[in-house]
């Protein structure tokens, strides 16, 4: 993706204005309110590219309009701002885009400008919540986007090659599976955790059920995990699942590298579910999974209890991650690299939107996760590795959860 790229529209919308044509401005917003966005045109001779076009239309002067998290470099200021044609209320930027980028985006007048990577974690969080409020939708793109209640809706790009959507829509042939919420309890601590346990129709869980383990349930559950599952077993890409959702008390904690949440999981609560529904307890017939902390600890569970888990699917996974107290980032990728080789395989996608930098100017999740698989390729692990075209991105994970499936337990049809 490259930025700069110059929209034909814009082009001959500005010569119009320049001209002193003023019905030039009203009459391209009729057109556009009657097309929708984003823009997009053909590049020509380029069947893999488009133009993507953002506009925004100003009701009162702003000093500014940023696209967040962003279209070239999630969180950068710089590469996101649009650009306002002189003497009207039209700002807009346009991106050079291979035709399946799948994301989502919002517009943030009068942003302050400041790169996140330059705060702290806390300062960081308290600035995304407080900015959030003065994010706006796309008034022209009928299609919204809202991961959970606590989050702003946002607009949603879905160019016509983007992956994975056929495997996350409601598919009124296919049998759905059933869902039930359960409660642990931790033997030494007393400690509970809610759990919601899926399994496929059918009065008894066949034999060769696999067991899919995934991080931050309710999220995966807002965002339609059983449509996946219920796709993916009806066209026999996977075996039938058995599919626990957990819920985190303390997320931060539990999914980084916590050796306390690893142990509870492999051996507690994992021998409990595994014992009522007579699953297999062969690593290979289970799948730890996540996506940003839950990628990270999915793959920490794979280095500490291979026994337990013999496949990591981890979605970007936020791999630059290190204790407050190390002196390098990535932590865990230096103990895949310093470790004997467990028997574990691994899918890991990140998007390719994820360039920016981490906290504490740590290296971005596209090169911490490109380099977690260079090492895991150098140790001999059985590694398959995505960048798919998005942000770090509640839209693109479920088909990313779907492609990682297929991968670690698929059939071939």
């Amino acid at each position: 993706m490259s930025c700069h790229a110059i929209s034909p529209r814009i082009r001959e919308l500005q010569c119009r204005v320049e001209a002193g044509d003023t019905a030039a401005v009203e009459s391209f917003w009729h057109r556009l309110t009657r097309e929708g966005t984003p823009l997009l045109e053909e590049v020509e001779g380029d069947r893999e590219h488009v133009l993507l076009t953002l506009v925004w239309r100003a009701e009162r002067p702003v000093r500014n309009v940023v696209v967040v998290p962003g279209l070239e470099c999630i969180w950068n200021p710089d590469s996101n701002q649009l650009e306002r044609v002189p003497g009207t209320d039209l700002w807009h930027r346009t991106w050079k885009v291979r035709s399946d980028l799948h994301t989502t985006y919002c517009f943030s007048p009068d942003e302050p400008l400041r790169p996140l990577h330059e705060m702290g974690p806390e300062e960081e969080a308290a600035y995304v919540q407080e900015r959030m409020k003065a994010w706006r939708t796309d008034a022209l793109n009928p299609r919204h986007f809202s991961p959970n209640p606590a989050l702003p809706p946002m607009s949603v790009i879905e160019l016509p090659d983007a992956p994975g959507c056929h495997w996350t829509a409601r598919r009124p042939d296919v049998p759905e599976g059933r869902l039930e919420q359960g409660l642990f309890r931790h033997a030494g601590s007393g400690r509970e955790r809610t759990f919601w346990l899926y399994r496929p129709l059918g009065e008894a869980t066949p034999d060769d059920a696999a067991l899919l383990v995934l991080c931050d349930g309710e999220g995966h559950l807002e965002l339609g995990v059983m449509d996946v599952l219920d796709n993916l077993v009806a066209d026999g890409r996977v075996p039938p699942l058995v599919c626990l959702l957990l819920h985190h008390p303390a997320r931060e904690d539990e999914l980084t590298c916590n050796d306390g949440f690893v142990d509870e999981l492999a051996t507690e609560l994992l021998p409990r579910v595994r014992g009522e529904l007579r699953l297999s307890t062969r690593p290979e017939r289970t799948v730890l999974g996540g996506w940003s902390y839950g990628g990270l600890a999915a793959a920490f569970a794979g280095l500490r209890h291979p026994e337990v888990f013999g496949n990591v699917l981890s979605q970007s996974g936020s791999f630059w991650w290190a204790p407050e107290d190390a002196e390098e980032h990535e932590w865990l990728t230096a103990r895949f690299a310093a470790m004997p080789r467990k028997d574990v395989r691994f899918y890991l996608n990140v998007g390719l939107l994820e360039r920016g930098p981490s906290p504490g100017n740590s290296p971005s999740q596209l090169v911490a996760n490109r380099h977690l698989r260079d090492v895991l390729k150098a140790r001999g692990y059985d590694v398959t590795y995505r960048e798919l075209n998005g942000g770090h991105d509640y839209i693109g994970w479920p088909g990313g959860l779907a492609d990682g499936l297929m991968s670690l337990l698929g059939r071939e049809v």
